[in-house]
């Protein structure tokens, strides 16, 4: 499995995980206790992801130098351009949806937690269309 590879599923996985906990503690919550409440959490996860991604791409850009200083090549600007595109799509319809909801109901810090999930949700997306562009040879 190439470098890039590895990276695009270590950030997949890392960020169902990790912001998937994060949702899954934020619905626990009372709706009158959300806002500030969520704050740790929120920067818990952020430190976690980011701690993830730099001990994985340190741990195989120490294994395989080379590929991880290589150029992108046509074939990886290939995979990031149509994960981006898909990405866009997940996160223009995440928007639609936060807005939409808007007028049925949501509202306070609820709102700032929603537009947060569709960014989430469309980086999972780019990340997971990046490896299985990878894994498929698209």
């Amino acid at each position: 499995m190439a470098f890039r590879e590895k990276i695009a599923w270590v950030a997949f996985l890392s960020t169902v995980l990790i912001w998937g906990a994060f949702f899954v503690i934020l619905v626990q919550i009372p709706h009158e206790a959300r806002g500030l409440a969520m704050l740790g959490p929120f920067i818990a996860a952020t430190i976690a992801q980011a701690a993830v991604m730099i001990v994985a791409a340190t741990v195989w850009a120490i294994g395989a130098p080379k590929e991880a200083n290589a150029p992108a090549d046509e074939r990886d600007r290939a995979v990031g351009r149509r994960a981006t595109g898909i990405a866009y799509f997940t996160l223009i319809l995440g928007v639609a949806a936060v807005i939409v909801w808007l007028h049925f109901g949501l509202h306070g810090p609820d709102t700032i937690f929603a537009l947060a999930g569709a960014f989430i949700l469309a980086e999972a997306v780019r990340f997971g269309a990046t490896a299985l562009g990878y894994r498929k040879g698209v």
